[in-house]
């Protein structure tokens, strides 16, 4: 019991004695006790339920996270090969509708993603496209978020793939297909364009 509650019950028990001092005072006492082991089972009682209403929120929540994570990892087994990185984890999440209709809607049925990059296809002085480069088993993608904007690359005809310093912080990619160079840049994350060009110059 803390130092407040001493108080609390010293200042009632004056109270009780001068309101009761006709009544027999073993028999208030024992009142005045049970009232207050009651009120402290029913406080005890209370404490009990919040904890456990907390431990079981928490229990939810972690089962939703685990089934959202499985579900990430599900769809990365049709993105990515082999392992994944951070970097793809975080983009399906992030992102998960997109890439559930990218399998359904794009990808041929024998089709299975390698790796992937959120940037910026320099299509023309004019024109600037966000989207994901993403290499497959069959061929390089370029597509915006909304779908409706899609070019494809073949293999075959890629014959080199550079990077380069695009300011402080961007990074981009140069794609020689053909006799055109294609640019891709406004990219972050370093390893992750090193990643999707190695993976690329291996299937040229």
């Amino acid at each position: 019991m803390g130092i407040y509650q001493k108080i609390c019950y010293k200042t009632e028990d004056l109270f009780v004695k001068l309101l009761t001092k006709k009544q027999d005072n073993v028999l208030v006492k024992e009142k005045v006790q049970t009232y207050r082991s009651n009120k402290e089972a029913a406080k005890e009682q209370k404490r009990i339920k919040r904890k456990q209403a907390a431990e079981e929120r928490q229990q939810q929540l972690e089962a939703k996270k685990a089934k959202e994570k499985q579900e990430v990892v599900n769809l990365l087994k049709s993105l990515v090969n082999d392992s994944y990185t951070t970097y793809e984890f975080n983009e399906v999440k992030n992102n998960k509708v997109f890439f559930q209709s990218l399998i359904r809607s794009v990808f041929e049925p024998d089709e299975k993603g390698l790796t992937f990059l959120f940037c910026e296809f320099d299509k023309s002085s004019k024109k600037e496209i966000k989207g994901y480069l993403i290499a497959t088993n069959k061929r390089v993608w370029f597509i915006n978020k909304s779908l409706d904007f899609q070019q494809k690359f073949r293999y075959q005809t890629i014959r080199d793939i550079k990077w380069f310093n695009d300011g402080m912080l961007e990074k981009g990619l140069y794609m020689q297909y053909g006799v055109k160079r294609l640019e891709f840049d406004e990219i972050f994350d370093k390893e992750q364009m090193i990643r999707v060009g190695n993976t690329i110059l291996n299937q040229i």
